[in-house]
């Protein structure tokens, strides 16, 4: 047995993938929330016996690596690393890829780079400077200690010196960590004398860094943040979430805001459940990392016509993952008062405090924007309001709730519910037809879900009652199924193991006797949630025997059809040659054999 096999039957999957969703037992499985897709009702199960994993929803199916790579973003190595250290398994016989290898060497150089920089902030003299600048802004040690901030000299070659001269990095190394630019041969830091915020993912490995210039008046930038790398990615990155995830998982809400500094100043507040995103965009992978911890997101973002462009397209996001979304209103948008978390975080703790505590529905923020940007008195400019939220609030999916907003929006306008209702509708009829797509494949072609014929359900339903048998009627019903023709050969190979399988049978058994492909294939068959939601009403005997006997029918039916046609090609034939003669009486009989049956 491979030491990768070895390690895989020494992890309880459902042990591993219940530490970090909630799984509650239903039958011989466990079932809960997808954590790759957004639902409301559970469709992910796994399996005790077969030690895997399958989303009915989204499809995402897999062993216990496949789940470390597809929910951590491990690659199989660092999965393989992860369990081994878990079950205390020693590697001696895996050798890593050269891409394995180069990531972790990427790693290192990236780690390296955090505490250099830590180290001139904190200890180097080179650093007083920033720290003055730090203490200006209010950052106490605490916060240097927790998010490890750090600071990069002047000089063109620091960090160049220190981990290609000193601690022996190749340069491309550095280049590729985003580190180091390389211009006709020259290598240079890409950030100088600058306030150094280390960028970690999700596991808390640092991927990339943020420059913030210490000066007021800067010719570059007054941020500069890593280029996109293999480690580090704008769209995935929450700033302060390794840091701050338990106490945002205590809360079960988080703060999403757009600098370093906010999140710094907020915790010092004593706000301790926010993050920061990389510019103003909150995607999809921001939502999937804060949906494993929270259920409520409260925006923070800038009031400008940017911030409030990024939280009307940040509602299908959270609604795709049932998070209720919020904003906390900073400042006064009627006289154009605009700060961020990092002023009032710093000006006033309590303030601050006070408005986490008072955030507004998205809604409820967007209609007033509405009425901001517009006269609700003018009928232009109600016109111009119901034409903003119209999308906005059509989309609501409760209708309790979206019945309260248009009750609002139509007291605001001074107008009948009902007429700000069909205003709605018509604007969003108007745009669905303009921006109307169809579900398309990747060939551009409309995809159709493909419709079983009886016989193929009779062959998936059969295959579930066979692998939810007692174990000492498996093999001999194998044998039954055996006569028949399936319309699936992979099946049908597999059934032949089933048969062939020499141990005592058990599904556990089999299942590790099988290569991966098998095993899957097993495992879909043994689930279909369609049939397993039904089985304690089942009696498995007689769902057995009936099942069969329609099994057998058709495939005779099938089978007679076959030779039928094969008998009217001969027939049309007006001679035949001796071997024609003799097929011809070889399908007759064989008609006659199968009608016997």
């Amino acid at each position: 047995m491979s030491q990768v096999q070895q390690i895989k039957e020494a992890i309880d999957i459902v042990e591993l993938i219940g530490e970090r969703i909630e799984l509650k037992r239903g039958g011989r499985n466990w079932r809960g929330l997808c954590p790759f897709h957004g639902e409301k009702s559970p469709s992910f199960f796994v399996s005790e016996e077969m030690q895997r994993y399958k989303c009915f929803g989204c499809g995402e199916t897999g062993d216990v690596y496949n789940f470390l790579e597809k929910y951590e973003g491990m690659t199989f190595n660092e999965a393989l690393q992860s369990l081994s250290e878990k079950t205390g398994i020693a590697l001696k016989e895996y050798k890593p890829s050269l891409d394995d290898d180069k990531r972790r060497q990427h790693l290192e150089i990236l780690n390296l780079a955090k505490e250099y920089y830590h180290y001139l902030l904190v200890e180097h003299k080179a650093g007083q400077k920033a720290r003055d600048y730090l203490k200006d802004r209010g950052t106490n040690k605490d916060s240097l200690k927790l998010f490890q901030i750090g600071y990069s000299l002047p000089a063109w070659d620091g960090l160049v010196k220190y981990l290609h001269h000193k601690k022996k990095y190749p340069l491309v190394a550095l280049v590729e960590t985003g580190l180091v630019i390389n211009r006709k041969g020259r290598h240079y830091d890409r950030l100088r004398d600058r306030v150094m915020f280390p960028l970690k993912n999700h596991r808390g490995q640092v991927v990339g860094f943020s420059g913030r210039s210490l000066e007021a008046d800067v010719k570059q930038a007054k941020y500069i943040n890593s280029p996109e790398t293999k480690l580090y990615h704008k769209a995935e990155l929450l700033y302060g979430y390794n840091e701050l995830l338990q106490s945002i998982r205590k809360k079960g809400e988080v703060i999403v805001t757009e600098g370093e500094f906010d999140v710094i100043s907020s915790t010092q507040a004593h706000v301790n459940n926010i993050v920061a995103i990389k510019g103003s965009a909150f995607t999809q992978a921001h939502a999937k990392y804060i949906k494993r911890v929270a259920s409520k997101v409260l925006f923070a973002l800038d009031m400008d016509s940017a911030g409030i462009e990024a939280t009307k397209r940040s509602i299908p996001i959270a609604q795709e993952l049932d998070l209720e979304l919020r904003v906390i209103k900073l400042g006064d948008m009627a006289e154009n008062v605009k700060k961020d978390p990092d002023d009032v975080a710093r000006e006033n703790p309590k303030g601050w405090r006070d408005l986490v505590k008072n955030s507004v529905s998205v809604y409820q923020f967007l209609i007033e924007v509405a009425v901001n940007e517009h006269d609700p008195k003018t009928p232009e400019g109600k016109r111009a309001i119901v034409k903003d939220l119209a999308i906005i609030i059509d989309e609501i999916s409760h209708e309790v709730e979206k019945d309260y907003y248009l009750k609002e929006i139509a007291q605001l306008l001074g107008v009948k519910q009902g007429v700000v209702a069909q205003d709605i509708k018509q604007i969003v009829a108007r745009k669905s037809t303009k921006f109307k797509k169809r579900k398309t494949s990747k060939s551009g072609e409309e995809e159709l879900a493909p419709v079983l014929t009886r016989y193929q359900k009779l062959e998936k339903y059969a295959w579930f009652l066979l692998l939810r048998s007692k174990s000492d009627e498996v093999k001999k019903r194998a044998a039954e199924l055996s006569e028949i023709i399936f319309e699936n050969k992979i099946r049908q190979l597999l059934l032949k193991k089933v048969i062939e399988f020499k141990p005592t049978y058990s599904l556990e058994a089999f299942g590790k006797f099988l290569p991966e492909d098998f095993q899957q294939l097993v495992f879909d068959l043994y689930l279909q949630p369609k049939y397993a939601r039904n089985i304690e009403e089942l009696d498995l005997d007689k769902e057995w025997q009936k099942t069969f006997k329609d099994m057998r029918r058709l495939s005779i039916q099938e089978q007679v059809t076959q030779i039928t046609k094969e008998l009217d090609q001969l027939d049309s034939k007006q001679t035949k040659t001796e071997d024609e003669e003799k097929k011809q009486s070889e399908l007759l009989e064989k008609i006659v054999k199968l009608r016997a049956r």
